[in-house]
């Protein structure tokens, strides 16, 4: 495989295990509440099933990735999320929806941490290529699914899941052929051993990062149906926006390149989480269309730069076989404000009756946590990875 091409190939698991797996759930989110009769913490309840799996696959590969190495935990991870995605097609009952959502987030994290462990040995411009695949999932679902269920209605949901699954297959199979070209960055069965004191500040602001962003992507086209804009179709409206957030995504690795480059502290997490921040809220100030699409930019631009800003700078302070640990370290304390965020959001939305109050708290929440980033500094022993 082209070197050139190793990047974009491995990026596909983070479509299929972010981009299709965890953010077209906010895509199908309103149907499945109308088909299924689900209030908001039913519906952040499924998503919470999902982030719960991810944090019990971000626990176990702690322990595994230092025994196993990154390869087999990535190769297996992206099979069991696309698999979990087909499934959720092929049922109603809630019960086995939570079941595969809980699968697809097991599997996803596996995918999506070994993934960004694997990208970085490519180095820095692949981890952030790499994170940004996750665009490729939601650029495909912005600009499909609103209009099948304009066209099909609400009941068109186990659908909408059984392709995904299907573009899913191509993407997962690609991914696995471009792992067995990267080398593993330490030797399975190694302990390397590392103090996370000195990175607490960066690891907290990714923990309100998980915290904050998901209630978001979890909510916003809900909130979007709420709240129409007037003289345009909601699957336009749907659409452009979700498009807009892949887009963006897409385009991220050239927007943040110098901001990446060469740092080994915690301002690339406060530069892209103050953005998402900014555009979580802006609907809330100018609650007009173009509030919502500046937003979707917004949005798109940073949400998948935060992640490649925490595993930049686990390769930048730890040594080089602590890499999978430390990235599974820091990516379970991120799925416990993953797990908590939908259910959060979604009560407080019951308890006010607006989806408005939900997001305003999430923008705050990660305008906190990016300032709690903006204090980390390079770890004592020296910023190169070793």
């Amino acid at each position: 495989m082209n070197p050139a091409v190793l990047p974009w190939a491995l990026s596909g698991a983070a479509a299929v295990s972010v981009g299709f797996a965890r953010f077209a759930y906010a895509l199908i989110l309103p149907a499945m509440q109308s088909d299924l009769a689900l209030n908001y913490a039913q519906a952040g309840w499924l998503n919470t099933a999902n982030a719960l799996g991810y944090l019990l696959g971000a626990l176990a590969t702690i322990g595994l990735v230092e025994r196993l190495g990154n390869r087999p935990l990535f190769n297996a991870g992206i099979v069991l999320t696309t698999v979990a995605l087909i499934l959720t097609g092929l049922t109603h009952d809630l019960t086995l929806l939570a079941i595969y959502r809980f699968l697809a987030g097991l599997g996803a994290a596996g995918a999506f941490i070994c993934g960004g462990v694997l990208a970085g040995v490519l180095g820095t411009r692949a981890i952030v290529v790499f994170f940004s695949g996750s665009g490729i999932g939601m650029l495909t679902t912005g600009a499909a699914l609103p209009w099948l269920f304009e066209l099909y209605g609400n009941l068109a949901w186990p659908w909408a899941w059984l392709a995904i699954g299907a573009v899913c297959v191509p993407l997962s199979v690609f991914s696995i052929m471009a792992g067995r070209h990267v080398a593993e960055p330490g030797a399975p069965g190694m302990h390397t051993a590392w103090r996370w004191q000195p990175c607490l500040p960066e690891f907290i602001g990714y923990f309100m990062f998980g915290l904050g962003y998901i209630a978001y992507i979890t909510f916003i086209i809900a909130w979007l149906k709420q709240n129409p804009a007037p003289g345009l179709p909601p699957a336009a409206v749907t659409s452009i926006m979700w498009s807009a957030l892949g887009i963006m995504t897409l385009l991220a690795p050239i927007l943040w390149r110098r901001v990446f480059n060469g740092r080994a502290d915690g301002f690339p997490m406060f530069a892209s989480m103050s953005v998402l921040s900014a555009g979580a809220a802006l609907p809330l100030f100018v609650p007009t269309i173009t509030g919502v699409w500046l937003s979707g930019i917004l949005v798109g631009a940073s949400v998948f730069m935060v992640p490649a800003a925490a595993t930049s700078f686990v390769k930048a302070n730890l040594p080089r076989a602590a890499w999978g640990s430390g990235l599974a370290v820091v990516t379970s304390l991120f799925a416990i404000g993953q797990t908590i965020g939908p259910v959060g959001a979604g009560w407080i939305s019951d308890r006010w009756g607006s989806l408005s109050a939900g997001l305003g708290v999430s923008a705050a929440v990660l305008l906190s946590g990016a300032l709690i980033a903006l204090l980390q500094r390079p770890r004592p022993q020296g910023s190169a990875a070793k």
